[in-house]
């Protein structure tokens, strides 16, 4: 089988993860799984998910980094960042008949496009897989509730700081190339390019990050916890 569905995942998760959930699916499932998907390459900047695209498939990333945007007032808002071994916008899939959203892929991803019909037959036939779908999602929606309210609290520093921390987390490393030019670094944070560019370049001068061009390397972890607490 292929390693997206039986390999035990190794994250550290508050919640059922995607590859969980695929994992609880029996080897007759996993296999029509398989025959009723595709993977598809996307190059850092493409669109994976159009808004208003038909939702024919549930999209599960194998490889790479994905933003999810949602347009409110005409203007876009970043509700998430998505990791490898996740859903592409899960808790938007079944209520709608078209996505809602804008995936767009921040480095090189791989993407399983699975049928939506093989989705929702395994949902009916298999109680033990439609439960975790279910934990899964309301982990998902709780925590895109906690990041969008987070941000909305919080000022330049803090709102930068938050990122910068889910960019340390998601490449389990304090030093990392942010996949975003300041533009839209400063879109995903809702503030203005100068804004984010005087941030950074204060954090630099206190030596609580060392900045140079895309290349972030967090000097203090506890200090930039501390802001991201308190800005």
């Amino acid at each position: 089988m292929p390693d997206f569905l039986t390999q035990k995942s190794t994250n550290n998760y508050e919640f059922l993860n995607a590859k969980e959930c695929l994992n609880i699916l029996s080897d007759q499932e996993k296999q029509e799984l398989v025959d009723n998907k595709t993977d598809i390459v996307f190059e850092a900047g493409e669109i994976i998910i159009k808004r208003g695209a038909l939702a024919n498939n549930v999209l599960y990333i194998t490889e790479g980094l994905v933003k999810l945007e949602i347009i409110n007032d005409k203007k876009p808002y970043t509700i998430g960042l998505t990791q490898p071994h996740s859903f592409i916008g899960i808790v938007c899939c079944f209520a709608f008949k078209k996505f809602d959203f804008k995936a767009t892929a921040l480095e090189k991803t791989k993407v399983s496009f699975i049928s939506m019909d093989i989705i929702e037959k395994f949902i009916k036939t298999n109680g033990d897989f439609a439960l975790n779908l279910i934990k899964h999602m309301s982990g998902v929606s709780n925590g895109v509730f906690h990041r969008i309210t987070s941000l909305s609290q919080k000022n330049i520093d803090g709102a930068l700081s938050l990122v910068l921390l889910e960019f340390e987390k998601i490449y389990n490393s304090s030093s990392f190339i942010i996949p975003t030019n300041r533009t839209e670094l400063a879109k995903m944070l809702g503030y203005s390019k100068e804004s984010v560019i005087n941030t950074l370049s204060k954090f630099n001068k206190e030596k609580i990050i060392k900045v140079s061009d895309r290349k972030i390397e967090i000097l203090s972890l506890k200090k930039l916890k501390q802001i991201s607490k308190l800005g």
